[in-house]
């Protein structure tokens, strides 16, 4: 008579071995998935997993700056090819208005001082904007920063303790790979200063880069209106660069493509909160907004 049970157990023990292989094969495979996934981390009092985004009017489909004016309520952007100021109502995003201030041309940043709009072009010009008693605008030329060489520029914000405009180079004949200038622009009084007012260590920036990426090159800057520091984006490298207000750094942030597929524009409203504007690759621009909690 055939012991069933005995013959269970014999045809148990043959597989046994090639069991065990595939559960240590597949216990391997998971802690290999695991490893490769990395929380991405946030600046201090943000958090890049909740962000509320706002897609943009086909007209800013490639817009390069971003500023929310405190004086007027409302944000105001630019594109990169067109002459052409744009604002948004503060809520919907929608376009409220427009103003061409200047023909085609490559413009990079956008920022504020003392209530008057500056838009700074990729050669160092800085257009000015004024507005009448009536709210007619026109525009300006405010200035040109004379460098040698090759140079390349679309960084700009208005530091207030300096009272003067910073723009940062994306690429500078005088910069080598370790150094980034960033030179003021003192629209009150002496015009440009061809003295660099800072220079960024972009070794430094580097080593504290959670992961490897390509030399920083930044492409939008603000200043922070709670923490006083200096935020600086870096589209072509993929980050987020926090500083303090002569460009020493302090912490590097890696910028997810999927979220920030082309970052280009960066600005605060008083309260802390973050919008990050990018540029539509595939389809529309976004600007998206990270809440700052207290």
């Amino acid at each position: 008579m055939i012991n069933l049970d005995k013959l269970n157990r014999m045809k148990f023990l043959k597989l046994f071995p090639r069991l065990l292989l595939l559960t240590l094969a597949s216990l391997s495979m998971l802690t290999s998935c695991n490893q490769r996934v990395k929380k991405l981390k946030s600046p201090p009092r943000y958090n890049f997993s909740e962000v509320f985004t706002h897609k943009l009017d086909l007209k800013l489909k490639e817009i390069s700056g971003i500023v929310w004016s405190k004086e007027r309520g409302e944000f105001i952007a630019h594109n990169d090819e067109s002459g052409k100021l744009f604002f948004l109502d503060k809520e919907t995003k929608f376009i409220k208005a427009e103003f061409s201030f200047a023909g085609k041309g490559d413009y990079e940043d956008i920022a504020i001082a003392k209530g008057v709009i500056y838009v700074l072009k990729s050669n160092g010009t800085i257009t000015k904007i004024i507005q009448d008693s009536s709210g007619k605008m026109k525009s300006v030329e405010a200035g040109k920063i004379g460098l040698s060489g090759i140079n390349d520029f679309e960084s700009m914000y208005f530091d207030d303790i300096r009272n003067a405009l910073i723009i940062i180079c994306k690429n500078c004949a005088m910069d080598d790979k370790s150094t980034v200038s960033a030179f003021a622009f003192y629209p009150d009084s002496t015009g440009f200063d061809e003295t660099p007012v800072f220079k960024i260590n972009a070794d430094e920036v580097r080593s504290l880069a959670p992961q490897k990426s390509s030399k920083l090159q930044p492409s939008a800057a603000a200043i922070h209106p709670v923490l006083n520091k200096l935020f600086i984006i870096s589209s072509p490298s993929n980050q987020l660069i926090m500083a303090d207000r002569d460009g020493n750094p302090e912490s590097v942030f890696h910028l997810s493509k999927k979220l920030f597929p082309q970052p280009e524009g960066i600005t605060f409203k008083n309260n802390g909160d973050m919008y990050i504007s990018n540029e539509g690759v595939t389809s529309k621009g976004t600007l998206l907004k990270f809440i700052y909690k207290l």
